[in-house]
This record gives structure tokens, sequence and C-alpha cells, in this order.
């Protein structure tokens, strides 16, 4: 079998991981976004495993790549491990992992604070992805 997909077996492959997306965005705390608990989010943060309104996205777009890997549920092309580390966290868990506390560190959401929130949470996704791997 040959390594590189064809162009029907890529089609498939992307209209499964749309339709995985598309259900998960529906489960109790990811139909809201996030961040900003907006309902309806079509962006998500993959490395993080977080959906997204598109203003919050914005925000993550700013914190740079290195902080979150941002891409749209529905226009992207998803790899299958991405799509596996949104099912493995989801917004709830994930926000419990980088925020426990929302009530003592609420989230800002304006992207001039972008620069802090890259500062705060380096850390702690260096921390999640070493969870991971072991």
């Amino acid at each position: 079998m040959s390594a590189t997909l064809s162009a029907r077996e890529k089609k498939k492959l992307d209209d499964r991981h749309e339709k995985i997306l598309e259900e998960l965005v529906k489960q109790p705390g990811n139909s809201a976004c996030a961040d900003c608990k907006a309902s309806g989010p079509r962006w998500a943060s993959h490395n993080l495993g977080i959906f997204l309104c598109i203003s919050c996205a914005g925000i993550h777009r700013c914190l740079g790549t290195h902080i979150s890997k941002v891409k749209s549920i529905n226009l992207d092309t998803w790899t299958p491990e991405q799509i596996q580390n949104m099912i493995n966290w989801g917004n709830a868990n994930t926000n419990q992992f980088f925020n426990p506390h929302p009530e003592k560190h609420p989230i800002p959401l304006d992207s001039k604070y972008a620069n802090s929130l890259r500062c705060n949470f380096t850390g702690k996704v260096r921390e999640a992805n070493l969870k991971l791997l072991f």
C-alpha cells in the first residue's frame, strides 16, 4: 500500500474528520467557546484540544503557534493526531488543567493581553505535552 493517500481516500478521511469534529462540538462543554463561553464555536486549538469562537480564535493566533495552533472546524484539513487530541482533551478538561480556579484567574478576552497570556501558559503547555507523552 502506498504511503500517500489518493485524492479519493484523502476526501473520505477529511469528511470523516469533519464529522467527528461536528459531533465533538455538540458535546456538553464543547458547545460553547472554551474562553468566552459564546455558543456555537467554529474554530479550535488542536494542540490545546479546545473549541473557540472566531474572536477567541484570533486571540489564540496572537499567542503564537508554539502556544496555540488554531484551525477551522470545517474549512481546514486535520490529521488523525489532531483529531485524537481534540477527543482526548475537550474544553472542560483543558480548562480544568490550565485554569482550575477561573473565579480567581479570569481569562482576559482582549488581544492586547496576548503577551502576558503567552508567558503564563508556556510552562503549562510544556507540562501538558509531557503529561501526554508519559
